[in-house]
């Protein structure tokens, strides 16, 4: 009755034979053998299949749902139980980057641990997208606005941009009035060559060039302090240096309010109970 369940909502996931067959660690067509006999079993077809692609039929695509649903309550039940008889324990490896995740994130996984001290969690640094499935991480905390992927994403805080300069910067140039103005300023460039804001509810990209760059928001605050250029930071960041005078924000009508940080975990299903507890911890302690 179960054989083909796992693999045909594999594919439905992540839109590929070959995909899931990559995930499950098996060969592609295993998945494509399990999938067409449990077709056979159901006398329904639900992939369209062609050369490029494949597609849900209607039939599949609610076969999938109802799957969906049923597999959850089933990995839910079990790891309720398993909690109830066993303290959770394991390794829970994380990929992070930025000061919202040295500060905010990480002091709350250490509570986790203090809590559940046979988990052990490896936590890694890096500004790189990494890919969740491929290098074995569980779970990731990302910034900014989450595109469209398999990955599941959960907010764990809104983080609003500013713009700011130092007043010694400002002293020497012209301060902007519009986003277009910083062309004719040396804006201190984190990932992207392109800033966004808001012009009377439309968001539009603005070209800026400087020569400051780098991936470490500290370092562009200490170079927005020393009076180098603009930067565009997390006011979380940069609000007490705003406080104490030492940086002017700019610019503060245009700024975009769609930014966050987020947790991004690959798949819900086959969940360790470690992480599965360790997600509803940050996500309890954020929403608090």
């Amino acid at each position: 009755m179960w054989h083909g369940l796992d693999e045909f909502l594999h594919v439905v996931e992540h839109g590929s034979f070959t995909k899931a067959a990559k995930v499950m660690e098996v060969s592609t067509s295993h998945i494509s053998r399990q999938v067409q006999q449990l077709e056979n079993r159901l006398g329904s077809l639900l992939f369209q299949r062609t050369t490029r692609k494949i597609s849900l039929t209607d039939a599949g695509r609610e076969y999938a749902v109802k799957l969906k649903a049923i597999k959850q309550e089933l990995i839910d039940a079990n790891n309720q139980l398993q909690g109830e008889q066993r303290k959770p324990k394991g390794i829970i490896r994380i990929s992070g980057a930025g000061e919202f995740v040295a500060c905010h994130v990480a002091p709350k996984i250490v509570e986790f641990v203090k809590r559940y001290p046979e988990v052990e969690v490896d936590m890694d640094f890096n500004n790189r997208n990494v890919d969740l499935v491929e290098e074995g991480f569980d779970l990731a905390i990302r910034f900014g606005r989450m595109q469209d992927s398999n990955l599941i994403a959960r907010s764990l805080s809104p983080r609003i941009m500013t713009l700011v300069a130092s007043p010694e910067y400002l002293a020497q140039h012209s301060t902007p009035t519009t986003p277009y103005q910083l062309a004719e300023h040396n804006c201190l460039i984190a990932l992207g060559k392109r800033w966004r804001f808001n012009f009377n509810n439309e968001i539009k990209e603005v070209k800026v060039a400087g020569n400051w760059r780098s991936n470490h928001p500290r370092a562009l605050l200490a170079a927005t302090l020393a009076g180098l250029g603009i930067a565009h930071l997390a006011t979380d960041i940069v609000d007490e240096y705003v406080q104490q005078g030492q940086l002017v924000t700019l610019l503060d009508e245009f700024q975009v309010t769609d930014n966050a940080s987020w947790l991004v975990y690959p798949r819900k299903d086959l969940m360790p109970y470690r992480v599965r507890l360790l997600i509803e911890h940050l996500l309890a302690q954020f929403n608090d």
